[in-house]
């Protein structure tokens, strides 16, 4: 009797002590949170600097830090089409003050194989814009049409090559292209938008994907021409491009940048994130510096952000099971 008695007293005491540690650990939390930010916050982009993407977190980082009254600080960590930056704040100590900069290519990543993680490894905070690209060639390439194109590659399946960062958004769209248009295309590997517009302007690859701000020095000094766009509407900043779908492709294909923290971060710090990035998107400045980039603001709330991601991954795999890249 006094064996199950002491027995007793220990779980009782055991369970007081666990529901102390997580009453502890709870408290520390909201502390945290409440005092957040105290300090600089790192951004990892995990693209080199220079390109589009890097171009517009450095503007949301600048209204960010005016936002939280804290620096918000850029650091490029490129490698294997961002998977290596993704890989250093998936390890971050979850505390809010490292966050990682993505798109959709964290998705396309997953489930390609190139790398063994995905969305549901961090904490959404919130999306912020979707841009749409160009489809780029050589002005000294003959076509001026998706038709002539189309037309083409029909006559030589798989020998028109298509520069793309392989596991990015950048592959996503020529495997689309050649899904919608029942075409075979040379999908050829480049790390990162620069290296992929040196490429097309060279012409040492056919066609590539490309922003207006990423190739608006190109297309300038007519080392580049365009000759259709993925978004529903035409561009505001060239609207001389015909969308693919005014064309007679039913396609839209485009990149959604949000940001994303450390799974494991306090909710509270989520929360304060993404109320500060929705008073961004509503800035006036900033509204007007991306959409001259060519860029449309398109904020989500944490919440809106993880419906956005579910039907966003059910549409990809659904499109690479087809094109046969998915990785089971």
């Amino acid at each position: 009797m006094k064996k199950k008695i002491i027995l007793s007293a220990l779980l009782l005491f055991s369970a007081v002590l666990g529901a102390c540690s997580d009453s502890g650990s709870s408290a520390e939390a909201e502390d945290a949170a409440a005092g957040y930010p105290e300090k600089p916050i790192q951004l990892i982009v995990p693209w080199s600097a220079g390109g589009d993407t890097d171009a517009i977190y450095r503007i949301a980082s600048a209204e960010l830090s005016k936002e939280l009254g804290q620096k918000v600080v850029i650091q490029n960590v490129a490698g294997a089409s961002g998977v290596v930056g993704a890989q250093q704040a998936l390890t971050a100590k979850p505390d809010g003050y490292t966050l990682l900069a993505v798109h959709d290519s964290v998705a396309m990543s997953q489930m390609t194989g190139q790398a063994e993680f995905g969305y549901s490894d961090f904490e959404p905070v919130a999306m912020l814009t979707s841009s749409y690209d160009f489809v780029a060639t050589s002005p000294d390439n003959p076509w001026d049409s998706m038709a002539d194109l189309v037309a083409d590659a029909e006559k030589n399946p798989g020998k028109i090559s298509y520069a793309a960062s392989i596991g990015s958004t950048s592959q996503l769209e020529p495997v689309l292209l050649e899904s919608v248009a029942d075409i075979k295309l040379n999908i050829v590997g480049y790390d990162g938008t620069a290296e992929r517009m040196k490429a097309v302007v060279a012409n040492d690859v056919a066609l590539g994907s490309v922003s207006a701000i990423a190739g608006k020095d190109y297309i300038a000094d007519n080392r580049m021409k365009l000759i259709g766009y993925n978004g529903a509407e035409r561009s505001n900043v060239l609207p001389d491009v015909p969308t693919l779908k005014e064309q007679g492709l039913d396609m839209v294909s485009g990149t959604n940048r949000g940001i994303v923290a450390p799974k494991g971060t306090p909710e509270a710090i989520i929360e304060r994130l993404s109320d500060a990035l929705e008073k961004v998107a509503s800035n006036e400045d900033f509204v007007k510096k991306i959409v001259d980039m060519g860029t449309d603001v398109n904020f989500k709330n944490t919440e809106d952000y993880k419906e956005f991601i579910k039907q966003s991954e059910e549409e990809m795999k659904e499109l690479l099971k087809t094109s046969g890249l998915l990785k089971e």
